[in-house]
């Protein structure tokens, strides 16, 4: 299951992806466009079927009350309607189906890109996925907001199945429906062509609640919330308490509403009733079990399964904020916004513990500045690219400047404390440079990274948006 792609061609693999679930086109064929279609037409739909079912009714009361010749006009009726139901049924299953296999189809994209044979294996590809799309979301462009917004459920789905890993190796989950189907010997698939039962069981599922959680947002009355009955209000404004609830409210409802009729379950394909009833019972827990992950992620206990899809909502939602002020520097406060929800038990702590030892406390994709242990009047440039790492304040990074670039072996690293620019004691030892000694260091760097727009030193890290533009720069993991 290992990427053969180059890496200029996995950013846009990535970014096809994304158009999969979320994108404006004319063909309004991207997941969360077809999702818009059914909240328009939903009602409709709903009303030619109860037209068709209260015309079968009809002609059926009808035929009970008549005689004679009028009974064959009326049975004749009854089934035209039922033909007019059949037609009907069928269209809506249709569409239905339609939307079913196109998220199973970004589903199933998403575990070839984030899992592997093995936890190792899916660890890298999971990193690689995240960090790609944090260097991908540019945070100083106009459209900022939007892409965040684009970006997010995907960059969600991808945390909350490294989550349900770390969670699951921690024994800290009881539900029973997870556990029942969890085997570490079979929990990641030895067959590309072929998934796991715990993948199609409970990894897809999740993937499901962490893309739909916030689906609901699509329907005309949350946009009506959002945008102003005339569509002219900013939508990523902050909003009151009374208007941000009824929001949630109507979000939460809405989205159960399109995983129950918008989607359904997959349709059973074969002629075999006993293979059809298992296959349909299958179907259906796996949707129930989205439907409560989606209801306990409301508010969370400490034993809930909604944590899975809660804690990375949070954390999704500060490093891909749509708020009207996005400081990059404050990424790093992400762990403190965590703590706090964890403090307030919006959710659970001991989750949120593994959660950051997951994540660190610096973003896959970041930036950081950093000292060499044995030569500190230089500084150079790293991106932090892996998952859990040996310490939360230590990040994994690969270097992309270095003394010797040709050295392969020392590209990766663990980036401790003593040597990370982020805190104030390794700045020190910069500090003491002539200011003309730290100007033409960094203009050296900005030399090396093709980068105008590198930080000062004492900024302690830097947005490696540009850096990662270029294709050449895009070979963090080879």
């Amino acid at each position: 299951m290992t990427s053969t792609l180059s890496d200029s061609d996995y950013t846009q693999n990535v970014q096809t992806l994304l158009n999969k679930i979320q994108h404006n086109s004319t063909r309004k064929d991207s997941f969360f466009e077809l999702a818009q279609i059914y909240y328009t037409s939903c009602q409709a739909d709903a009303g030619a079927l109860r037209t068709c079912q209260e015309n079968v009714k009809g002609a059926e009361d009808y035929l009970s009350s008549v005689s004679g010749t009028k009974r064959e006009y009326a049975q004749q009726q009854i089934k035209k309607f039922q033909n007019d139901l059949k037609i009907e049924e069928h269209k809506q299953c249709i569409d239905r189906q339609h939307r079913y296999k196109c998220l199973a189809n970004i589903c199933v994209n998403i575990l070839r890109l984030t899992e592997g044979k093995n936890q190792q294996q899916t660890e890298l590809k999971s990193s690689k996925l995240l960090a790609t799309l944090f260097m991908l979301s540019s945070s100083e462009t106009s459209n900022r907001q939007q892409m965040h917004q684009l970006y997010k459920p995907l960059y969600k789905a991808v945390l909350s199945l490294r989550l349900l890993d770390k969670l699951l190796a921690q024994d800290m989950l009881t539900n029973t429906y997870i556990t029942s189907r969890f085997d570490p010997t079979t929990r990641f698939s030895k067959d590309a062509s072929r998934y796991s039962q715990f993948q199609l069981d409970v990894a897809i599922p999740v993937i499901i609640a962490a893309l739909l959680q916030d689906i609901g947002m699509q329907h005309p009355e949350t946009q009506r919330l959002l945008k102003g009955a005339d569509g002219t209000q900013d939508e990523f404004r902050v909003l009151d308490k009374e208007t941000r609830t009824l929001l949630l409210i109507i979000n939460h409802e809405q989205t159960q509403d399109f995983i129950t009729n918008g989607i359904g379950v997959s349709e059973y394909e074969g002629n075999d009733s006993n293979k059809q009833e298992r296959f349909e019972k299958k179907q259906i827990n796996r949707m129930k079990f989205v439907s409560g992950l989606l209801t306990d992620a409301i508010k969370p206990t400490e034993d809930s399964i909604g944590n899975i899809v809660k804690i990375p909502q949070i954390y999704s939602s500060f490093v891909l904020s749509t708020k009207p002020v996005y400081r990059f520097l404050d990424l790093p406060n992400v762990i403190t916004v965590l703590k706090n929800s964890a403090k307030h038990e919006f959710i659970c702590s001991h989750a949120c513990e593994y959660f950051i030892k997951l994540v660190g406390h610096f973003p896959l994709g970041l930036g950081m500045l950093y000292l060499l242990p044995h030569k500190q009047d230089d500084y150079y440039y790293a991106i932090v690219t892996r998952l859990n790492p040996k310490h939360p304040n230590s990040p994994t990074c690969r270097r992309v400047t270095s003394l010797d670039n040709n050295n392969e072996d020392e590209k990766d690293f663990t980036l401790s404390e003593d040597n990370n620019l982020f805190y104030e004691n390794p700045k020190q030892h910069l500090e003491s440079l002539s200011q003309e000694a730290l100007n033409s260091l960094r203009e050296s760097h900005i030399r090396r990274l093709s980068e105008t727009k590198l930080p000062y030193f004492n900024e302690g890290f830097w947005n490696p948006y540009r850096y990662f533009s270029i294709n050449k720069q895009q070979r963090l993991w080879d």
